[in-house]
C-alpha cells in the first residue's frame, strides 16, 4: 500500500539505491516513453502518467538538471518510475533517461 498526501503523486515502495540509465523511444521529444530498455529487455508502455516535475532552485548559481517523472505500466502490468534529466534545448542537447523506483 502507497500512502500519498491528498493530491500528491504516489512514490513506489522500492526506490533503487542508484537510479539506472534507460533507453528510451517517444512519440515526442518532451513526451513520456513508449518503449523503454533496461537491463538488456525492452519493454512496451501500455500506459503513462506524468510528468511530474522536479526542477533546482532558480536562485543557486550551481543548479542541476531538471527530472521530469512518469509512472509507467508495462503490457504485462509491470510499472516503473522513470525520469529524464534534463530538458530539450534549455538544459540539455540530450537529456538522459533513468529507471528510479518500482511499483508493487
Amino acid at each position: 500500500l502507497v500512502f500519498a498526501r491528498a493530491g500528491a503523486p504516489a512514490r513506489p515502495p522500492l526506490i533503487l539505491p542508484r537510479p539506472e540509465p534507460i533507453e528510451v523511444v517517444a512519440e515526442v521529444p518532451d513526451g513520456p516513453p513508449r518503449i523503454f530498455r533496461w537491463r538488456k529487455v525492452s519493454r512496451r508502455v501500455a500506459r503513462a502518467e506524468g510528468p511530474e516535475r522536479i526542477a533546482p532552485e532558480w536562485w543557486r548559481q550551481e543548479r542541476g538538471l531538471t527530472r521530469d517523472y512518469y509512472a509507467l505500466e508495462d503490457e504485462t502490468g509491470n510499472r516503473f518510475w522513470v525520469y529524464r534529466a534534463g530538458l530539450y534545448e534549455r538544459e540539455s542537447a540530450e537529456p538522459r533517461w533513468f529507471l528510479h523506483g518500482l511499483f508493487a
